[in-house]
């Protein structure tokens, strides 16, 4: 019996519910200049409003990785985004800066459980070697949902105004939602889209899970183990460097460039372009690496390494007046950044024990989004004394520059073992 790809359709339902989590996200970046002017918003006050969506964000991370793992992906997802896509719909009708951080604190909550389900669907239905490429392409949705819709978004502003474009990315949620309903449930054996022969494709490629009693552990109880710690802050690096773009990219092009709304929205493409390419080439060559004979760690690292090294490119933008120079230098960061982005995801899956990957991306998506608290403020206050973006766009610089040691010189080549801490008596009891 031939294998079907059933598989594939989950990636890209996955990949298309990321670039509508993103659209939702950065719309407030593009939309940023007329809510300002519209709604006499200082450039700190934006920055505490792009902040406000992290405070909630990241502090559900460890409850959502509790939830996924314990009801599974397919109601949890379904939740989720009629969730975050009302919130996105409603903040098109906030008229007050309090009123607008309330509802972005909300929809922070409806975006939380994202990531690690996308993580625990990607462990549930690929087989290992296939994990970089996966997370890759939908990891990519980031890039297009930051980037590619911004010229779509650009031009509904200045012909319908901010207002309508917060509605009409908004409804997109809920088409979707009819899609995952229909094609997708928790473990390919469960499913229609996938055959007997590609349901024991997956399963021979996955790890056995290990002979343990059912053990109920805390995310936190993963701080005691090294291999967590470059995971943590290579994801709070990305995001730095990801939500400072994401947040304030147009307006830097309309302030700082001089740019027109509609030249920027355009020209914005352009690094998310590259990083869209990225990611895919980063899942692509770690899964290279893998089936050559590589350690699946060991390949997922070199290539988190050497993507971090990447916004180096960002220093030159400093000196130069040319605009279009500024952008290339940018673009050249944020895609070769993405070698790294697209599989931050795919080693959660392969460090952290079976069954309980919900719970270390939830971890780890707590930590990495506490850059969302900073990016936003701090590029604000930054900006507003200092009218300029230098030292702004040196930080993540620096910020990712350290990732790329952790994860060439701390990451260690293994998976953790509950079995091996439980069988010499580790106390991995708790949450």
């Amino acid at each position: 019996m031939k294998k079907t790809n059933g598989r594939w359709l989950v990636v890209v339902l996955l990949f298309i519910a990321t670039t509508i989590n993103y659209m939702d996200r950065a719309i407030l970046g593009v939309a940023g200049p007329s809510m300002m002017k519209d709604l006499s918003i200082s450039v700190v006050e934006f920055g505490i409003l792009g902040s406000a969506f992290f405070w909630s964000y990241a502090l559900m991370q460890i409850p959502v990785g509790v939830i996924v793992d314990k009801l599974g992906a397919r109601l949890t997802y379904s939740i989720a985004i009629v969730w975050w896509s009302l919130c996105t719909v409603l903040t098109g009708f906030g008229r007050t800066i309090g009123g607008l951080i309330g509802i972005r604190v909300l929809m922070g909550i409806g975006e939380a459980p994202a990531f690690p389900t996308n993580t625990r669907v990607i462990s549930d239905w690929l087989p290992s070697h296939e994990r970089g490429m996966a997370n890759g392409i939908f990891n990519s949705g980031t890039a297009i949902g930051i980037g590619i819709t911004t010229p779509i978004l650009a031009w509904i502003i200045e012909n319908w105004g901010w207002q309508t474009s917060f509605v009409v990315i908004g409804s997109l949620g809920f088409v979707w939602l009819v899609f995952w309903l229909f094609f997708f449930k928790n473990h390919p054996s469960q499913s229609s889209i996938a055959n007997e022969a590609e349901v024991a494709y997956i399963e021979t490629g996955q790890e056995k899970k290990e002979n343990v009693p059912v053990i109920k552990i805390s995310p936190f109880k993963f701080l005691k183990y090294r291999n967590v710690y470059p995971m943590l802050y290579g994801l709070f690096a990305h995001n730095y460097l990801t939500y400072l773009m994401m947040t304030w990219l147009p307006t830097y092009l309309v302030v700082e460039r001089h740019m027109t709304l509609i030249k920027a929205g355009f020209f914005t493409m352009l690094p998310w372009i590259m990083s869209f390419l990225g990611n895919i080439l980063g899942g692509i060559l770690s899964d290279t690496l893998i089936r050559r004979g590589w350690n699946s760690i060991k390949a997922r690292k070199t290539i988190l390494g050497i993507g971090m090294l990447f916004p180096f490119a960002i220093i030159p933008t400093i000196y130069t007046e040319n605009a279009m120079t500024a952008l290339v230098l940018i673009s050249l960061a944020i895609g070769g950044e993405g070698l790294a982005a697209g599989i931050l995801w795919a080693t959660v899956s392969d460090v952290a024990p079976k069954g309980a990957e919900g719970k270390l991306a939830g971890l780890q998506n707590f930590v990495g989004n506490l850059a969302g608290w900073l990016a936003p403020v701090v590029t604000g206050i930054l900006v507003a004394n200092l009218h300029n973006f230098t030292i702004a766009l040196i930080i993540p610089v620096v910020i990712c520059a350290i990732a790329s040691l952790g994860y060439f010189f701390l990451l260690k080549n293994e998976r953790i073992s509950l079995k091996r801490d439980y069988n010499k008596g580790s106390n991995v009891s708790g949450f």
